[in-house]
């Protein structure tokens, strides 16, 4: 949110399944700026669209763990069915890599749950898929 306070900054969310009532003045106010590509309407989402707003632009992405499906990353702080899925996540990854000029990336909202390392290992994989794509591509 804070990076629209820069100009010629867009925002792009994907999967996306609710928002607080306080945030709605924002999403009208900055509508020609902001893009969501919401978890409910994922069957429908045209990543054409995507490709198209990210072309040759200078891309930072940040991921909140939280925005994956609930059944692969319970290990956040707000765990919620009907998020994205691996194989969705590695696609907007790879359209990002192919169509655009990523110069960082951040992962965030890891909450670690004792004995159960598969869920830092995946978010571990995560960096290592968005590094691998971003010098791949």
């Amino acid at each position: 949110r804070r990076c629209l306070d820069y100009k010629n900054v867009s925002l792009i969310s994907f999967g996306i399944r609710n928002i607080s009532e306080s945030e709605i003045p924002f999403l009208k106010k900055n509508s020609n700026r902001i893009d969501i590509f919401w978890a409910k309407d994922k069957k429908k989402w045209n990543l054409n669209k995507f490709k198209k707003l990210i072309k040759n632009k200078t891309v930072y992405l940040t991921f909140d763990v939280d925005g994956l499906d609930s059944s692969i990353m319970p290990a956040t702080g707000t765990p919620e069915p009907g998020g994205l899925l691996w194989d969705e996540t590695l696609e907007i990854i790879r359209i990002a890599a192919k169509n655009s000029n990523i110069v960082g990336a951040d992962i965030n909202e890891l909450s670690p749950i004792k004995g159960f390392n598969s869920y830092n290992f995946l978010v571990a994989k995560l960096a290592y898929k968005i590094l691998s794509y971003k010098f791949l591509y």
